[in-house]
């Protein structure tokens, strides 16, 4: 059975989050990932290490969100250990919506990802919809 690319690999990881399947999530994910959120002053966000401190961070917000966080990839593009896909994200609150775009940067080995860093659109927004 031939491995399977980058992409898939991340597209998969998106698909396991969108059905809530973190043993999924977790099978994707080396024990000692690093996981760069973007910083924005609250426990969930910032550096994550390991793949505890991910599933617990998907945890959490899922669970903020009664499970109404989305993310949807539009694109995915894969080149060596690289990958990059543009996500359309989405989260309701307490009655209030809020919609985004991201950058997520992978870096994947032997079929799991090692690293992730991710970029958003509007920071800002984004922390006053979360604290």
């Amino acid at each position: 059975m031939p491995a399977q690319s980058n992409e898939d690999i991340i597209r998969r990881l998106y698909e396991a989050r969108d059905r809530g399947d973190l043993e999924a999530v977790r099978s994707m994910l080396v024990e000692d990932v690093v996981w760069s959120e973007p910083d924005l002053d609250n426990p969930r966000t910032g550096d994550l290490h390991g793949s505890e401190a991910v599933l617990g961070m998907i945890r959490e917000a899922q669970r903020i969100t009664n499970g109404a966080f989305r993310l949807i990839p539009r694109e995915v593009m894969a080149h060596g250990e690289h990958a990059v896909a543009l996500i359309d994200w989405s989260a309701e609150r307490d009655g209030e919506r809020i919609e985004g775009k991201e950058v997520a940067v992978y870096r994947v080995r032997d079929g799991k990802v090692v690293e992730a860093s991710f970029h958003l659109d509007n920071p800002a927004a984004d922390e006053a919809f979360w604290e």
